[in-house]
């Protein structure tokens, strides 16, 4: 009886941790934060704050969990996409070129 509670203690313990672990980390939510708040932006000077953020905040990043590389890539991929649409409107169009 004191071995089967023992068992049962270790394995409810066993998965609490698990539990805990699969969380998101800071550094995901940190990175997702920027992602949702750049692509927010209309302006260079938008971006530009969500830039000085995301960086203030880059000790986050070392609570990074390693099952969460790809979408923590994800997430910058796409901060970088919304950048690179708003710095791309704010640039004129040549002449005699369509935009």
């Amino acid at each position: 009886m004191k071995t089967t509670r023992f068992a049962g203690s270790v394995m409810i313990g066993g998965l609490l941790l698990l539990t805990a672990a699969c969380g998101k980390s800071k550094a995901l939510t940190t990175v997702e934060q920027y992602q949702a708040e750049t692509c927010a932006c209309k302006d260079t000077a938008c971006v530009t704050a969500a830039a000085k953020k995301f960086s203030d905040n880059a000790q986050d990043m070392a609570s990074a969990h390693s099952n969460e590389a790809d979408a923590i890539t994800k997430a910058t991929s796409a901060a970088a996409e919304c950048t690179t649409k708003i710095a791309m409107a704010s640039v004129p169009a040549m002449p005699g070129m369509a935009k």
